[in-house]
């Protein structure tokens, strides 16, 4: 218990300096996302990015993940906060871990928090080729290897954040254990005790296929710590979910919306995949686009010659 209190203060404390009210959203205002400070401004491994999905590099070592409890509920509740920001549910310490798909260790999950937008043609935090779905949770993880939260923010391989976007479509029971009107802290501030759920279910059913590269966090303090895995296939969610989460309020007059930071640049970053992107041809034929396959194919061309 002892320990569980000590993580969730250190978690609260990362979370009151991450998210606190010296910035904000607005872009063009003062305190925007052009005008944070520090590393936020300087650093050249900031997130998010837009994936181009044809020009990352597959790797074969990006295998599949080892995802501990996430199939089951914790034996304790989680806690679900409307910190002004976002809606972030804060889970029990050391129970949900994430480890393989060749991430720097293993991963302790302590919250999932969501980001989204006014409409559904905008809200996630990255884009696809250009392409932004309405919203996007992040499950966040620090390495094991060190005491909390806190120190792992110190530390390249500090943090390791799965990023699944969300599309409007079916209504999605699992997503609705946390976003149903009984359970969401509407009122900024607010926070509510709601019953645990296997989480699992609230990723894609392909995790096999993903991007990965080196960022850090989307809000300052925006550490470059951060091993941003982002899945390939959205998962669907009810439009009246997704107004859920556009109901929230930031204050007494402002609902929380378009709470995404704008891509930065990927510099000298390579963006990797586990998979073979491919894409489909006018005539539906699906065509791949890594060079890892198409160099195999020009050579048996050359060598039929």
């Amino acid at each position: 218990m002892a320990k569980f209190l000590l993580v969730a203060f250190a978690t609260a404390a990362v979370i009151s300096i991450t998210l606190g009210a010296e910035w904000s959203y607005n872009v063009g205002a003062p305190d925007g996302p052009e005008n944070w400070k520090k590393i936020c401004k300087t650093g050249r491994k900031q997130s998010p990015i837009d994936i181009m999905a044809k020009t990352t590099e597959y790797d074969s070592s990006l295998g599949s993940f080892t995802l501990t409890n996430y199939t089951h509920a914790s034996p304790q509740n989680f806690t679900s906060f409307n910190n002004k920001h976002t809606l972030k549910v804060s889970l029990p310490s050391d129970y949900y871990k994430v480890s393989g798909g060749n991430l720097p260790g293993t991963f302790t999950t302590v919250q999932f928090h969501l980001h989204w937008g006014s409409n559904n043609t905008q809200g996630a935090e990255h884009g696809m080729d250009g392409i932004f779905y309405p919203a996007e949770i992040h499950f966040v993880s620090f390495n094991e290897k060190y005491p909390n939260i806190s120190e792992s923010l110190s530390h390249w391989d500090g943090l390791a954040v799965l990023g699944v976007f969300l599309k409007v479509g079916d209504f999605n029971s699992h997503y609705d254990k946390f976003l149903m009107e009984s359970m969401v802290p509407k009122e900024p501030g607010m926070n509510k005790t709601i019953p645990s759920f296997p989480l699992d279910p609230l990723l894609p059913a392909d995790k096999a296929k993903y991007f990965r590269y080196d960022g850090s966090l989307t809000t300052p303090t925006c550490n470059e710590a951060v091993t941003w895995t982002v899945f390939n296939e959205a998962v669907e969610i009810s439009q009246a979910q997704m107004d859920m989460l556009r109901g929230l309020k930031m204050d007494a007059s402002n609902k929380i919306v378009n709470n995404y930071r704008p891509v930065l640049p990927l510099n000298d970053r390579t963006v990797k995949s586990s998979f073979v992107p491919t894409e489909v041809a006018a005539d539906g034929v699906a065509l791949k686009t890594s060079k890892v396959i198409l160099l195999p194919i020009l050579l048996g061309v050359l060598f039929k010659l």
